[in-house]
This record gives C-alpha cells, sequence and structure tokens, in this order.
C-alpha cells in the first residue's frame, strides 16, 4: 500500500536549480521583438513625413501604455473569481488562471519586454522626426527647442499614460485580466 502511494506521489522539481532558464529566455524574447518591432518602425519611417511618424510614434506609445496596464492587472488579480467561473466553464477563466498563475512571467513579457521596446522604439521614431526637422532648419535654437520639447512629449505622454492605466489596472484587475484571457482564448484550442 505505501508503496502504491510513493508511485503516485510526482517528484517536486527543484525550481532554484534552473533559475537561469526565464531571463535567457526573455533576453532572446526581448532582442527578436525589439528587432521585429524596430524593422517595423524603420520601414514605416525611411521615407514617411512627419504626420506618418507622430501616428507611428502614438502607436508605440498606446501599445507600451496597453501592455504594461495587461501586466499590472494580472499581477494585481485574484484567482478566486476565475476559479469558480472555470467550474462553470465560462470562456477565458482558464486562460486567466493560467495568467494569474504565472504573473510574474506575464508581467515580464508585458510591461518589461514589449512596454519597454514599444517605449524604447517611440523615441527612436521621435529621434527621426527630429532628424527630419534638424535636416530642414540650419541647427539653430528653434530646431534645438523643438527637438526638446518632442523628446519632453513623448516622456511625458508616456510616463502619464501609463500612471493612469496602472490605477485602472489595479482598481480593475479581475475585469482587465478576464477581458485578456477571453482574447487568448480567441487563439487557443478548444476543448
Amino acid at each position: 500500500m505505501e508503496e502504491d502511494q510513493d508511485k503516485k506521489k510526482k517528484p517536486i522539481k527543484n525550481k532554484s536549480q534552473k533559475w537561469w532558464v526565464w531571463p535567457v529566455k526573455v533576453f532572446f524574447l526581448a532582442i527578436f521583438l525589439s528587432f521585429t518591432f524596430s524593422i517595423i518602425s524603420e520601414m514605416a519611417l525611411s521615407n514617411a513625413g512627419i504626420a506618418i511618424a507622430i501616428i507611428v510614434i502614438l502607436l508605440f506609445i498606446a501599445i507600451s501604455i496597453l501592455f504594461d496596464m495587461l501586466g499590472v492587472a494580472v499581477t494585481s488579480s485574484s484567482i478566486e473569481p476565475f476559479l469558480a467561473m472555470a467550474s462553470r466553464h465560462v470562456k477565458g477563466s482558464k486562460q486567466a488562471i493560467s495568467l494569474i498563475k504565472n504573473a510574474d512571467r506575464i508581467s515580464a513579457i508585458c510591461t518589461d519586454v514589449i512596454g519597454d521596446i514599444c517605449s524604447i522604439l517611440s523615441g527612436a521614431a521621435g529621434a527621426s522626426i527630429l532628424t527630419k526637422i534638424a535636416v530642414a532648419s540650419s541647427g539653430d535654437f528653434t530646431s534645438i527647442a523643438i527637438a526638446s520639447t518632442v523628446s519632453a512629449l513623448i516622456a511625458g505622454i508616456t510616463i502619464a499614460g501609463k500612471a493612469a492605466f496602472k490605477k485602472y489596472a489595479i482598481s480593475h484587475s479581475s475585469q482587465v485580466t478576464f477581458r485578456f484571457a477571453k482574447f487568448i482564448n480567441l487563439f487557443t484550442k478548444k476543448d
């Protein structure tokens, strides 16, 4: 009888043995996404006017804010409501449970990888605008003032947006997590 119980027990994995695996995976994911987003940004901005560059900047800022909000919401969510939903077979509840159980990884991917890459690329797109302005002008004080203003606006919009949506994500964490999980459910294999 005791032998049967020993066979049924699953071996406990020592998670500290391979602590370095996750950071290495995130490193390569960050490089891949940064490279991909950078190519898309360069293609969109290479011959684009200032209006297109502004749209690209606003798109990167919006993506950065959205993923920051998702990472904070998943980290702030409680698993209990989703366990109750899963018992009633509510679509998206299993994905929400998985998101919450992996909150550290989801937060790292959403806030640190995607959010930070988009923030950096919005700054790079801003530099593209500034280069166009500098080439058009003679590098006088006006162009320096415009360049500084554009950089400050990009930083201000990004930081204010993240601050506003972090508060929303914390106070509505279950709703945001559930919407995210329902979106993921659209792309998952149905049972």
